[in-house]
């Protein structure tokens, strides 16, 4: 449907009247004034007529051309949209702004029509809206001071402007005409996270702040678009980003993850260090997974486990080698020494620990069944030489597997019994050797 504007012929004497502050002319131009309202036509036209405030925030009718909600069509003549024109531009070289004049005339109108009264009649745009789009936000306090209300929409399409806020603010709740309506939509805004917090603690005083606020940020660090001096907006009013989303990921995690580093030394103390998402990823995987040094860095010297393993088994410092974050690797051996084998690597240090535990207990019946073979005349310096070998063996799995670099992983239950049994085996090898030293030297004396 097209939308039509109709300009009454009544506006130029309007106009006039407001210019030259002729009284008559204004109420004679006000009494004349159309019914206003829109009209909907049986060739899909509807035609609307306004009342007068709103035609005075464009002065003249728009040109087809430009865009706008309506298709501007007067019913003046020609002499009456020049002697507006003239007007306008008089007022122009006499260093009025475009929203000076219109604030000129609004306040002239305010003492014949008053401005609340116009802007009660419904019509398919607000005249805060037709103002906002404009940008006249002079205009705009000056019908919120005359005692005009505001929708829910137009509020919050108003506290958009940053720089209106606190001006808008002196405003509500009084001028919200739907104080529950905007009190929900700031709700919605705030959960999604965006910045209405202010906006819903002045119309709902009594909203939960706090659950409000961590929602937010969750909400907002979660988006592609997230930024983070808006993040800090809600920091500043109390979140402390410990709040997970459905995958357990908290507003601390995507922070970290989206290299935040003013927010994550913000928030860093409020944090519960062995805080998993359902992937087994803490905050010091999700620095890794950035490949963000400084802030891998920072959770470490915080005090964040480098040997936590996620779901897939990886720890900080495996999981910066999967995803070839060369200079994190390096960072971690150079600065933390932090230094971990691959699986296989792993699996080699296992295999290496075991087989020197295993050869230590093979050398107790080896050396008994040469301690009892009479047809070997060198039994005591076989029996010295294997426990020897026994301790070296020993003693080095013993240092393999105290070694940083030995995987804490959960051994099967006979790798353990073969550890027993060869420091069994290494105390009776060291008990036969005894024997063997005490004969020989019982044999010297």
């Amino acid at each position: 449907m097209e939308n039509v504007l109709i300009w009454p012929k009544e506006y130029p004497l309007l106009v006039k009247g407001l210019i030259e502050q002729n009284g008559a002319f204004i109420l004679d131009a006000l009494e004349a004034w159309p019914a206003c309202r829109s009209t909907e036509e049986d060739d899909g036209v509807c035609t609307t007529v306004l009342p007068p405030i709103y035609y005075l925030t464009w002065l003249t009718p728009l040109e087809p051309f430009e865009e706008c909600f309506f298709q501007h069509i007067c019913e003046y003549d020609e002499a009456a949209q020049q002697y507006i024109l003239a007007a306008k531009n008089y007022y122009f070289d006499n260093d009025y702004s475009p929203e000076g004049l219109v604030l000129l005339l609004c306040q002239r109108l305010e003492k014949y029509a008053g401005v609340a009264a116009q802007t009660t009649i419904k019509t398919p745009i607000t005249l805060l809206s037709q103002l906002f789009s404009k940008r006249y936000f002079t205009v705009i306090e000056h019908v919120l001071n005359a005692g005009s209300k505001m929708t829910a929409e137009d509020a919050l399409a108003l506290w958009k402007e940053v720089d209106f806020r606190e001006r808008l603010s002196s405003f509500i709740p009084d001028a919200i005409d739907d104080v529950s309506t905007l009190s929900d939509l700031a709700a919605q805004k705030v959960a999604s996270g965006k910045d209405y917090f202010t906006l819903l603690t002045q119309v709902s005083p009594e909203v939960d702040s706090v659950v409000l606020l961590e929602q937010a940020l969750l909400a907002h660090l979660s988006v592609k678009t997230a930024k983070q001096t808006m993040a800090m907006r809600f920091i500043e009013q109390g979140a402390t980003g410990t709040l997970a989303d459905d995958n357990g990921k908290t507003a601390f995690m995507w922070a970290v993850e989206k290299g935040f580093v003013n927010l994550v030394q913000t928030l860093l103390d409020k944090q519960d260090k062995k805080q998993r998402d359902v992937l087994g990823n803490s905050a010091l995987h999700y620095a890794v997974l950035a490949k963000n040094e400084p802030l891998m860095v920072l959770l470490l010297k915080s005090g964040y486990d480098f040997r936590a393993r996620n779901s897939d088994g990886l720890s900080c410092y495996r999981l910066a080698v999967s995803v070839k974050a060369t200079q994190l690797v390096k960072c971690l051996e150079r600065d933390f020494g932090i230094k971990e084998l691959s699986p296989e690597g792993q699996f080699s240090r296992i295999k290496k620990v075991h087989g020197l535990h295993a050869i230590v207990t093979l050398l107790l019946p080896l050396q008994l069944f040469f301690f009892f073979d009479d047809s070997i005349a060198i039994k005591s310096e076989l029996t010295l030489c294997l426990t020897m070998l026994a301790i070296v063996c020993f003693f080095f799995a013993m240092s393999l597997k105290r070694c940083a670099l030995y995987p804490h992983l959960k051994h099967p239950w006979g790798l353990f019994v073969l550890r027993c049994f060869s420091f069994f085996s290494l105390i009776a090898q060291l008990g036969l050797a005894s024997i063997v030293a005490l004969a020989t030297l019982s044999e010297v004396v």
